[in-house]
């Protein structure tokens, strides 16, 4: 009687739900289409910079921006980034 329970144990996997790795998935490609959008509004605004049809000031504001917001998508896809592709394999002396 008591190998009916030990025989479920082993046999048994444990894997994370469909639904979860649904949502993970889900929130990965929101993930990077709100990146694509912050780096096409910088480019945006860096192009109204360059646009000859708007006053000055507004110019100014739109090429800092558009700067700025550049420069933080950078940053952030920098750091988001893994500093190595592959693991290295660092073994102690004795």
């Amino acid at each position: 009687m008591s190998e009916g329970p030990l025989a479920t144990e082993r046999s048994r996997i444990v894997r994370p739900k469909l639904l979860w790795r649904l949502l993970f998935a889900q929130v990965l490609l929101m993930g990077a289409f709100l990146f694509l959008c912050l780096m096409c509004l910088g480019g945006y605004l860096l192009m109204l910079g360059f646009d000859a049809g708007h006053p000055q000031p507004q110019r100014w504001m739109a090429l800092v921006g558009g700067g700025l917001i550049l420069l933080v998508g950078l940053w952030l896809l920098k750091v988001a980034m893994p500093r190595r592709i592959s693991p290295v394999l660092v073994e102690r002396e004795r």
